[in-house]
């Protein structure tokens, strides 16, 4: 009891975070443009990166005058450097971050079985899920040096036990592998890096018009040897599949993964990895820590 108590206090700790420079990509809906809205709320300085000039837009009007939308491609090495010289001319030589929050992420096209994707299916996503993550982490990390601050990134339960969509899962499990190998670089160097591992969450990611899409282009992109041997339904089959399993396992509250976020950047002693939702911590936690005979036969019946 004394251990759970004491280990609520120090996780309850925080750092004055108030007037800190924030840079979090990935803005323009979901996890990233909430989260800009309530460090907003706080008090803190945020730079929020955006792909799209809408979003820059949108999410601009939302915001007080501390803050900014800027727009930033993690997949275009021009679009970070731009944003690494607008940063610097805004928080000055002497002020650096207190956070790098990479989280702009992307599902990408890989549906259906492992065999069936192709080459730009885990291009597409890797652009943006890893090396994005690791090329602005690479052009932002003086600034976090700075600040003697930290980097939190977004991984996925999918970066822990893989199933389903594997070009998605394999960018996660390189975001663990990557945060990893980057905490111990910094060790000694007073900058921390810390995971965010959700489950499944109803976003922009679990669009279902969005899927159906993707559902029709990947049948329709098979070779027609591989058609003919599909039933004829399969686009509506793998859709009620789809929304299926979402419907079960997609939690409908996203304030769990910007809590986790707010957390890794104000608290005084943050968690290295936050297993968020209730499928990644009762579900596939679990399965992750039992025999692979075992797990393979739970997660093919989900």
């Amino acid at each position: 009891m004394m251990y759970h108590l004491l280990k609520r206090y120090i996780y309850s700790l925080k750092i004055i975070s108030k007037d800190k420079y924030v840079l979090i990509t990935g803005c323009d809906s979901g996890f990233g443009y909430l989260l800009a809205k309530r460090l907003d709320a706080i008090g803190m300085h945020v730079l929020a990166g955006c792909l799209k000039e809408s979003s820059i837009f949108e999410l601009g009007n939302a915001l007080s005058k501390k803050a900014m939308a800027i727009r930033l491609d993690v997949t275009n090495e021009e679009s970070i450097a731009e944003a690494v010289e607008l940063v610097s001319a805004t928080i000055g030589d002497q002020t650096g971050l207190l956070a790098l929050v990479n989280n702009a992420g992307l599902m990408g096209t890989g549906i259906g079985p492992t065999v069936w994707q192709t080459r730009k299916d885990y291009e597409d996503v890797l652009s943006v899920n890893f090396f994005g993550v690791a090329m602005v982490t690479n052009a932002f990390l003086p600034f976090v040096l700075k600040g003697k601050g930290r980097i939190v990134n977004i991984a996925s339960m999918k970066g822990r036990i893989a199933f389903h969509n594997a070009p998605y899962s394999v960018s996660k499990y390189g975001v663990e592998a990557f945060s990893d190998c980057l905490r111990r670089d910094l060790f000694n160097k007073a900058v921390t890096v810390h995971i965010l591992e959700p489950g499944h969450f109803e976003t922009d990611l679990l669009d279902r018009a969005t899927h159906r899409k993707r559902i029709h282009e990947k049948i329709e992109s098979l070779p027609k040897a591989v058609r003919d041997e599909l039933p004829h339904d399969i686009k509506n089959i793998m859709m009620a599949r789809f929304q299926s399993f979402v419907g079960r396992m997609a939690s409908n509250h996203p304030e769990e993964v910007v809590d986790a976020y707010e957390h890794a950047i104000t608290a005084k002693y943050p968690k290295y990895r936050y297993v968020i939702g209730f499928d990644a911590k009762y579900i596939f936690q679990p399965l992750w820590m039992l025999p692979e005979p075992i797990s393979d036969f739970v997660i093919t019946r989900l």
